[in-house]
C-alpha cells in the first residue's frame, strides 16, 4: 500500500481520523518508504536487514540515519530513505523503490555521486574515500530475470577483469519468492501479517509499530502527509486555474502560445500539449 501527500482521510472528527490513520498504518508495511525511514531509526533493525542484505552475519552498524537529507544550492538535493556507517568504515544508501517509473539505475548513479561528494572534503586524497554501497530496493523484478537480488560488476570487457572503485551496487527484488532467507525477509517487508523469527528486531519493529501506542509516531506523520497534501491541492488548484485563464486568452487571441507559456513559466511544447489535455 502506497501512502503520498494526498492521503484521503478528511471529512471526518479528530477521533474519527485518528482511528482512521491508525487503520492506515496497519496495512503499511517496511516496503513502504514512510513506514521503513520509521523502522530505520533503529540501529539494530538496519544492523540485521544490513546483515541478511550484504550477507555478512558480522556486520556491526555504529550509526545510522533515517531520511538523510544532502543538500545543494546549485544541484538537486537528495533525501536518502536510510545511510549507514559501519565498523569497517563503509557506508551503506538503503533507498525503497514503490514504483517502476523512474530510470532506476540513473537515480543509483546520482545518488551514488551525491554521497560521494558529500564525504570527500577539497584537498583529501582520493585515497581516503570510504567505501560505498547502494541497496535498492524495489517491489518488482527491476531486471526481469526472476531473482530475488541483482548485484553489478565493473568488468574489463573481453577480459576476465573484475575492477573495484570502491562502488558497490546491489538491487533487491521484494516481490520475488526463491525460499532463500533474503526472501523470506522480503515477505515480511511486504505482506501485512507476515513476520520470522529468523528477523527477529525486524519483525517485533513492524509489530509494535502497527498495533501498539509506538505507532503513534506514524500516525503524526500522516496527519503531517495529509496536511500538506491539503495545501499542495490547493496550490496546484490555484496553478491550473491560471493556466486554464492564459488558455482562454490564447484561444480569444489576446496572447500568443510563446507568450502564455512564458507567463506560466512553461515551454511552448509543455503548453501546447496541456492545451491539448484541457480539450
Amino acid at each position: 500500500m502506497k501512502i503520498t501527500g494526498h492521503c484521503k482521510i478528511q471529512g471526518v472528527g479528530k477521533e474519527r481520523r485518528n482511528m482512521d490513520y491508525r487503520r492506515v498504518i496497519e496495512k503499511l508495511n517496511p516496503i513502504d518508504d514512510i513506514f521503513f525511514r520509521k523502522m530505520a531509526e533503529n540501529k539494530s533493525f538496519c544492523e540485521e536487514i544490513l546483515r541478511e542484505f550484504l550477507e555478512d552475519p558480522g556486520l556491526e552498524v555504529l550509526e545510522n540515519h533515517a531520511q538523510h537529507s544532502i543538500t545543494s544550492i546549485e544541484r538537486r538535493s537528495v533525501i536518502l530513505d536510510a545511510l549507514c556507517r559501519l565498523k569497517d568504515g563503509r557506508v551503506i544508501n538503503v533507498e525503497i523503490q514503490n514504483d517502476d517509473n523512474v530510470n532506476h539505475q540513473k537515480r543509483v548513479r546520482y545518488y551514488s555521486s551525491m554521497l560521494t561528494t558529500n564525504m570527500i572534503e577539497k584537498g583529501v586524497s582520493f585515497n581516503e574515500l570510504p567505501d560505498i554501497c547502494i541497496i535498492y530496493v524495489c517491489n518488482f523484478d527491476i531486471f526481469n530475470k526472476n531473482r530475488v537480488k541483482y548485484e553489478i560488476k565493473r568488468v574489463v570487457d573481453g577480459f576476465d577483469i573484475e575492477l573495484d572503485n570502491g562502488l558497490r551496487e546491489i538491487y533487491i527484488c521484494a516481490n520475488i519468492r526463491d525460499g532463500s532467507s533474503l526472501s523470506e525477509l522480503m515477505r515480511v517487508f511486504t505482506e501485512d501479517d507476515s513476520y520470522s523469527r529468523n528477523f527477529p528486531i525486524v519483525s517485533d519493529i513492524k509489530y509494535r509499530l502497527k498495533y501498539s501506542e509506538e505507532g503513534e509516531d506514524m500516525s503524526e506523520v500522516l496527519k503531517q502527509l495529509y496536511e500538506e497534501g491539503r495545501e499542495e491541492g490547493r496550490k496546484q488548484g490555484i496553478q491550473n486555474g491560471f493556466i486554464s485563464a492564459l488558455i482562454s486568452l490564447v484561444k480569444d487571441g489576446i496572447l500568443s502560445i510563446a507568450d502564455a507559456a512564458s507567463r506560466a513559466n512553461m515551454s511552448v511544447e509543455s503548453f501546447e500539449k496541456y492545451m491539448q489535455s484541457m480539450k
